[in-house]
């Protein structure tokens, strides 16, 4: 019971729409006084990459945002159950040698795993010092209570957001596309204005994919715009009917759609994009489809110019067909 009045008065876990962001911040602030290590840092883990939502570094170079391997970082050894979660002094403990997968010096080394509502890994709360620090010995049951602290914030904060994704998906119902039903270009800003802010926030994986029907114009051309609305209306019901439950569909101009598909890597956003073309294929209809997954570096924005790219160069490649 000591240790967690110590911990909540020395820790301010604010109340504002992002709590989380601040819980961690706080608790940065206060290992990096309170502990010593020289990095201390929380890191959504994805794909088999560590994405840092925070850090304080004074020796290790990281900084908020970077993406790291997993496997790099001792942190993987510690969920996996191979080394303790604290380690004063790491001499002797394979998990922390030097070598192909961890180039840096770790001479202590203290992390916590944080887990999701669910109970699946979210992240790891971690900590390093390129030296030995004895003291650190003594900090397992703060540093347990802490990670405890930060899943219960992380738990209401992503329940919360969850909710506001429904709202939003309501609210798209107001702001659809005329034609074809799904959501129009103003839907299509809003949503991914949204989501990109929760990327930034937690870490989250999100992918996009571009949909270009092939011959729109050739059908306006020949059988009227009756039938050119008629195949837009058609491949929308085709998007609808692959897509997975949590993922946006627009109509974002012309013949062109777009999918938002939310907690979404690059193996799932594939075997989506994939999907979506044979899904095409089988309603007879010709589209070119291409898909990109969302990095730190680039945002969703710079995720959806490649999968622009993407699928205007299936379009080229299907024109010389």
């Amino acid at each position: 019971m000591a240790v967690l009045v110590s911990v909540k008065a020395a820790i301010t876990f604010p109340s504002s729409p992002s709590t989380f962001d601040g819980a961690v911040s706080s608790v940065l602030d206060h290992l990096q006084e309170r502990v010593g290590l020289r990095l201390w840092m929380l890191a959504r883990v994805s794909g088999g990459r560590a994405v840092v939502l925070g850090v304080r570094d004074r020796w290790y170079g990281i900084a908020t945002g970077a993406v790291l391997e997993w496997d790099e970082l001792p942190c993987r050894a510690v969920a996996d159950s191979r080394t303790p979660m604290v380690a004063p002094a790491t001499a002797g403990l394979s998990a922390f040698a030097v070598g192909p997968r961890q180039r840096r010096r770790v001479g202590a080394h203290a992390a916590v795993p944080i887990v999701d509502p669910e109970g699946d890994l979210f992240g790891c709360l971690c900590g390093m010092d390129p030296e030995p620090q004895p003291a650190l010995a003594g900090e397992l049951p703060t540093l347990e209570l802490i990670g405890r602290l930060l899943a219960t914030v992380l738990a209401q904060e992503l329940e919360r957001e969850e909710l506001e994704r429904r709202v939003e998906r309501a609210e798209l119902e107001a702001l659809t596309d005329p034609l074809t039903g799904v959501g129009n270009r103003r839907a299509w800003d809003h949503i991914f204005d949204a989501e990109e802010a929760r990327c930034r926030r937690y870490g989250s994986p999100a992918s996009l994919v571009s949909v270009d029907l092939d011959e729109l114009k050739l059908v306006n051309d020949d059988r009227g715009h009756a039938a050119g609305d008629a195949l837009l209306r058609r491949a929308a019901q085709v998007i609808e009917a692959t897509k997975r439950a949590s993922d946006v569909v627009a109509r974002l101009g012309g013949d062109e759609f777009g999918v938002l598909a939310v907690e979404c890597d690059e193996t799932a956003a594939a075997a989506l994009a994939e999907r979506i073309r044979q899904a095409f294929l089988g309603a007879g209809i010709r589209a070119s489809v291409g898909h990109a997954t969302r990095q730190p570096g680039i945002g969703l924005a710079g995720a959806w110019e490649e999968a622009d790219a993407a699928m205007y160069a299936r379009k080229r490649r299907s024109a010389r067909r």
